[in-house]
């Protein structure tokens, strides 16, 4: 389906659609991964961090097609049908699914490298961010930035990520390439995320299809970028649940 009104939003959609079947394959794709590694191990023992970026895999695709039925189904990308209270609670929904999928690559990595120090707190913090956004009452394009602006602040304490897999590369140089790669996938992929954000396309002075081909290059290739390190033998061995 095609929008007859706007040469942007049928650009944007059809941009989408690509981001959403390559995220589709590469959930298929870790999730043979995973079951190749449970029959290897002889059945599941705990979340490991393949898991954990499968699961990611899962929720951010389950998650962009909410977004996507949000933004130009239910929308049309017009700021003044955000934050309408049958609109706006799949824009929470879709926010809340993504943050599960970061929960749980983000506390893996409390686990295996902060080896806890953190107690947790970084993936509780997020997690917290974007129940609030859930529940907290949206009535106004103020209220809608507001919550928008929460899940900002949230989705920063996952510069944590990249951060953990530099010193990791920086540490153990068996690992360096494949942790250094991870961590560029990663910041790439968050570039991706901000680089859709109206204040953003304001501050770089583009215009909105500009900002969703630039959307599509940095989330597909930071995307791709994390799915290859994952299943790569040097990180699965790193990251087993006993480390």
């Amino acid at each position: 389906m095609l929008f007859q009104t706007s040469l942007e939003l049928n650009i944007g959609f059809i941009l989408i659609i690509i981001l959403l079947a390559t995220k589709l394959f590469l959930a298929l794709f870790l999730g043979k991964e995973v079951i190749g590694n449970w029959k290897r191990k002889g059945g599941f023992l705990e979340p490991d961090f393949l898991l954990g970026i499968f699961i990611l895999m899962v929720c951010l695709f389950v998650s962009r097609i909410i977004y996507a039925y949000f933004d130009f189904f239910l929308t049309q990308n017009n700021p003044d049908l955000y934050y309408l209270p049958q609109n706006v609670i799949y824009w929470k929904v879709a926010g809340f699914i993504a943050a599960i999928g970061l929960f749980f690559i983000l506390i893996i990595v409390e686990k295996t490298v902060l080896k806890f120090k953190s107690k947790g707190v970084l993936s509780m913090l997020l997690l917290a961010g974007f129940i609030i956004v859930l529940f907290y009452p949206i009535n106004s394009r103020e209220s809608f930035e507001f919550a928008s602006l929460i899940i900002v602040i949230s989705l920063c304490i996952c510069v944590i990520i990249p951060v953990s897999f530099l010193y990791m590369g920086l540490k153990a140089p068996e690992i360096r390439k494949i942790s250094l790669l991870f961590a560029l996938g990663q910041i790439l992929y968050m570039i991706g995320v901000f680089i859709i954000n109206g204040t953003v396309i304001s501050f770089l002075g583009i215009n909105r299809i500009t900002s969703y081909f630039l959307f599509l290059i940095f989330k597909l290739t930071g995307l791709i970028t994390i799915a290859i390190c994952a299943t790569n033998l040097y990180i699965y061995n790193y990251f087993k649940p006993e480390n």
